[in-house]
C-alpha cells in the first residue's frame, strides 16, 4: 500500500530522514520523493539534471498503513505538520501503479528516468525505451525545444500534468 505524505516543499529529503528514524526498525516501509531526470542546455551544452517532480509530497511503501499512521501521530505536529489539514493519505490504486509505472518501482524507488524517443520519416513518434512506453496513453504533448513529454493523470483528488525528460535516439 502506498501513503502520501504532505510536506512543506524543499523538505523532502529531511523528512524522509526523520520519517524513517521515527520507525520502528522491525517496520518494513520505504520513504522516498519523486525525481526526474531530464536535459537541458546550459551554455549551449545539453546536460542531465534532476528535479523533484511533486514538491511536497513524500510517499511511503507499506502493508501497515494503519500502523504506519499511528507512528507518525507520535510526533510532535510541528515536525510533521505544516497546516492543519490531514497530512498522511493512502493513495489510490491507479495512482500508485502510474507511480511504478514510471518510475520503474523495483529499479529505483522514486527516480524517473530519460524516455528515448524517435521521429520516423512519416513524422510519427516512437518511443523506444524509458518510463514512457508504460504510460504511452497519457501522453497530451511532447515538446521537443524542452525535452519533456507531458502526461496528464488525476493525483490526490486534482488533475496534475507531470513533465517526463525525453531524449532523442
Amino acid at each position: 500500500m502506498w501513503c502520501a505524505m504532505h510536506v512543506k516543499g524543499g523538505n523532502e529529503v529531511q523528512m524522509e530522514t526523520f520519517v524513517s528514524n521515527l520507525l520502528p526498525n522491525d517496520f518494513d516501509a520505504q520513504c522516498f520523493h519523486l525525481t526526474r531526470y531530464r536535459r537541458k542546455k546550459y551554455g549551449g551544452e545539453w546536460r542531465t539534471v534532476q528535479e523533484n517532480i511533486l514538491p511536497g509530497y513524500i510517499f511511503i511503501t507499506t502493508d501497515k498503513p494503519e500502523q504506519l499512521h499511528r507512528e507518525l501521530k507520535k510526533a510532535k505536529k510541528p515536525q510533521i505538520l505544516w497546516s492543519n489539514d490531514e497530512y498522511v493519505a493512502t493513495l489510490e490504486e491507479r495512482e500508485a501503479d502510474l507511480i511504478e509505472k514510471i518510475t520503474g518501482y523495483n529499479e529505483n524507488p522514486g527516480e524517473i528516468g530519460l524516455s528515448k524517443i524517435a521521429v520516423e520519416e512519416n513524422g510519427q513518434i516512437k518511443i523506444l525505451s524509458g518510463p514512457l512506453l508504460q504510460v504511452e496513453d497519457l501522453i497530451k504533448k511532447i515538446d521537443f525545444h524542452k525535452r519533456i513529454a507531458e502526461i496528464e493523470t488525476d493525483f490526490m483528488g486534482q488533475k496534475k500534468m507531470l513533465y517526463l525528460g525525453i531524449e532523442f535516439d
